[in-house]
């Protein structure tokens, strides 16, 4: 995560360099503008990207702990269905039932995050065609060695 935040700051640097560099040219270099401008949406795709990699280690992180507490739930419920129905207090019959919603809740919950990751993975192929169409345009950036996802 703090190496996602270090190249969005390294990219905001660079946008903001090549917006100052692309505000002095409009209207006078027709080609410089168009090259800067089409180099500025690069830059603000591949935030972009990395800010949708950033939401998808968080889906991930909520779907691991959805998996344990899924897990632990599952024990739970086992060991009081391991009970038979006419053995079970009223006190034992109620948790079980609370236990069967809260796992089914858990089960929509993680449906819903798999959904999400689901949209983000579009989203970032979508950016990827972007970057791909200003690349075949000629727009690329200088890649800084120091900036590395992890």
């Amino acid at each position: 995560m703090a190496a996602l935040e270090r190249e969005m700051e390294q990219i905001d640097k660079h946008a903001t360099h090549v917006e100052v560099k692309l505000r002095s040219v409009m209207g006078k270099n027709k080609e410089a503008e168009e090259r800067l401008l089409q180099e500025w949406f690069l830059l603000v795709n591949k935030k972009n990207a990395l800010i949708r990699r950033q939401d998808q280690l968080n889906v991930l992180e909520k779907e691991h702990d959805l998996e344990r507490r899924y897990e632990l739930l599952n024990r739970d419920l086992r060991q009081m269905m391991s009970i038979e129905d006419w053995e079970k207090t009223e006190d034992q019959k109620r948790r079980e039932e609370l236990l069967l919603d809260e796992l089914v809740m858990l089960v929509n919950e993680r449906d819903q995050l798999v959904q999400t990751l689901d949209s983000q993975e579009r989203a970032i192929k979508s950016d990827e065609v972007v970057e791909n169409e200003l690349n075949r345009r000629g727009v690329q950036l200088k890649e800084d060695k120091n900036c590395i996802i992890q």
